[in-house]
């Protein structure tokens, strides 16, 4: 069954008001899909160094919507490298048409840390219809300029991640450090991004306002509290070999220091509106911290205690 675009409005809803957003802003959206030829604002994927797990991760999403519908029926997605048929020049174009069009906003997201060295050489995205190489560097920096709004997807994208990692040869940034203050940025980080937290911050946007951001840019709603104060294993002994069952802490634990909403909200959700199964902590490994802007560097070496680091 195909999503009409009346129905992802109410899903928006219900997704935006699961995550306590109030609805002052669905009333201009629901003028907007009076009819169904009206479209939402085109979305420009970009995507700079980066393994394309944030891209894979969204694909697997469930619990808040189905991906299928979602991308292909229902939000007016124009380029995105990985998941489209279209290749070569005629991608380009639809990235390119989208930034010309000129009849409304469209919205920009990033997935990859962006290659700053040697003015962007790292990495080149396309070649654009009138010829012209393009570096990510310079895509990013145009593109953002025209967006009305700016989402960095994983932490690669919010703050450089892995990729800005020490001795950082190509010296990758996060996209706010490249665009600027002047063009608002929403921080979607981890290492991947779990799917919800793109979903969810995508349906607050198209019901009329961005989630409250923290600090770091983050939604608040997604990354207001720290791993360790909702980890189920938080007043448990102390694990002293990996495999143990208890606080793992000891064993180079995170989660004090991190935030997100991974015990509660977990990964690979088995159906619609369903938490997910497990997550690192519950696998076994101690917390990463791939949500904060300081991954990997300050919060490696990852298998040895926090207290000693």
């Amino acid at each position: 069954m195909k999503l009409t675009r009346r129905d992802f409005l109410k899903a928006t809803s219900m997704v935006a008001t699961a995550l306590g957003i109030p609805a002052s802003g669905l009333l201009g959206l629901r003028e907007a899909l009076g009819t169904e030829t009206n479209t939402l604002p085109p979305i420009v994927w970009l995507q700079a160094q980066s393994c394309t797990g944030c891209s894979v991760s969204l694909i697997n999403t469930i619990s808040m919507l189905p991906i299928d519908d979602l991308l292909l029926n229902v939000l007016d997605l124009d380029f995105h490298p990985t998941i489209m048929a279209g290749a070569g020049a005629m991608a380009v174009e639809a990235a390119e048409t989208a930034y010309n069009d000129g009849n409304g906003p469209y919205i920009l997201v990033v997935e990859g840390a962006i290659p700053t060295g040697e003015d962007g050489l790292y990495c080149h995205l396309w070649e654009t219809p009138d010829g012209v190489v393009e570096t990510a560097l310079e895509a990013v920096q145009r593109y953002a300029a025209s967006a009305d709004l700016v989402i960095a997807v994983g932490t690669c994208a919010a703050y450089g991640g892995m990729v800005a990692g020490a001795p950082n040869p190509t010296e990758a940034m996060g996209v706010r450090d490249v665009v600027g203050d002047d063009v608002p940025v929403v921080n979607i980080p981890g290492c991947p991004a779990h799917p919800d937290w793109i979903i969810g911050t995508i349906a607050c946007i198209l019901n009329g306002q961005v989630p409250p951001l923290d600090r770091d840019g983050r939604p608040k709603v997604f990354f207001g509290t720290k791993v360790h104060d909702q980890c189920p294993r938080r007043n448990t002994q102390k694990a002293e070999e990996l495999g143990e069952y208890g606080c793992l802490n000891a064993l180079g634990c995170n989660g004090p220091n991190t935030r997100s909403d991974c015990p509660t909200r977990m990964w690979n959700a088995g159906g619609s509106g369903e938490n997910g199964v497990n997550w690192c902590v519950g696998a076994g490994a101690p917390c990463y911290g791939c949500t904060e802007p300081s991954f990997p560097d300050r919060m490696a070496p990852f298998y040895k205690s926090s207290q000693t680091k």
